[in-house]
């Protein structure tokens, strides 16, 4: 009864558990390659305005709390940060050049808002807001026909340069592929005999082979895409005879969603999406 009750909990969470665990990796994906430097520039904007303001707390306690350790401890046996050090320096500075004045007050304005961001999290927020009204204004940009062009000059650009030529085309397919809004271009699905005879798996029609196969063997060849579970990005990628493969009559979303759950969701039967909802509406 037990292991019957945690099964309808787990049931029940692991969607929720999922999608959230989804957005948290969307969170920090952004976060940590886009957000994070947008942050670091907004801070240094504000630093050239002076110290941070009063109310947010920055003294040297705090300097000591979020800064980072150094093996050095101050007359009260407190382990100083290499922030305090630099706040310090500049507090105790005696000299009459105006440019080294200017410069350790410099580097302590820095270092109090560097530890002013580690105090207060809300800007690491001020970032992915701003990063996610990019992405979102850059997409709203590329919807227009001044927006589109202007992107494919830029993509012009990018093909020039070398090592970069290289790699952009086949990461911007794979994006392409499971971002845009464009229909995915395969030719159909089918069932083929892999890894070996009596093993069936479902894979996708590419189109036609390699030009070398195509001379070498005079039947009909197809190329199949075998997509992996639950990861259907990945996969492996086949050449075979046409007269080898099973085309089944599915499409290619139900093929995806057959390969993502295990083959747990069979085409043809209602979606999981589709019954839970029908059982919350109950």
């Amino acid at each position: 009864m037990e292991t019957k009750l945690f099964k309808h909990g787990l049931a029940a969470l692991a969607p929720t558990i999922l999608t959230i665990a989804l957005l948290v990796w969307g969170y920090r994906f952004i976060d940590q390659n886009i957000a994070r430097y947008i942050t670091r520039g907004v801070v240094a904007i504000y630093s050239w305005g002076g110290d941070p303001h009063p109310w947010l707390g920055i003294d040297d306690e705090a300097v000591l709390q979020y800064g980072d350790p150094i093996d050095s401890w101050n007359n009260h046996g407190r382990r100083e940060t290499a922030q305090f050090r630099t706040v310090e320096a500049a507090r105790t500075l005696i000299t009459s050049n105006p440019a080294i004045r200017s410069a350790a007050d410099r580097d302590a304005t820095d270092a109090k808002w560097e530890i002013a961001t580690r105090k207060w999290k809300f800007f690491n927020l001020i970032g992915f807001l701003i990063a996610f009204l990019l992405i979102y204004f850059t997409g709203y940009l590329l919807a227009s026909f001044v927006g589109r062009r202007t992107w494919q000059f830029l993509e012009r650009a990018l093909m020039r340069v070398p090592f970069i030529k290289s790699i952009y085309p086949n990461i911007k397919q794979v994006t392409d592929m499971f971002i845009s809004d464009k229909p995915l271009e395969f030719a159909g699905v089918v069932a083929v005999e892999y890894p070996r005879v009596g093993i069936w798996s479902v894979g996708l029609v590419t189109g036609p082979p390699m030009r070398p196969l195509r001379e070498r063997d005079e039947r009909e060849l197809v190329t199949v895409f075998i997509p992996s579970s639950p990861t259907p990005f990945m996969g492996y990628t086949i050449t075979v005879a046409r007269a080898d493969i099973m085309e089944l009559p599915i499409s290619i979303d139900e093929a995806l969603r057959y390969i993502i759950s295990g083959g747990i969701v069979r085409p043809g039967e209602t979606r999981a999406g589709d019954r839970v909802l029908a059982a919350v509406e109950a």
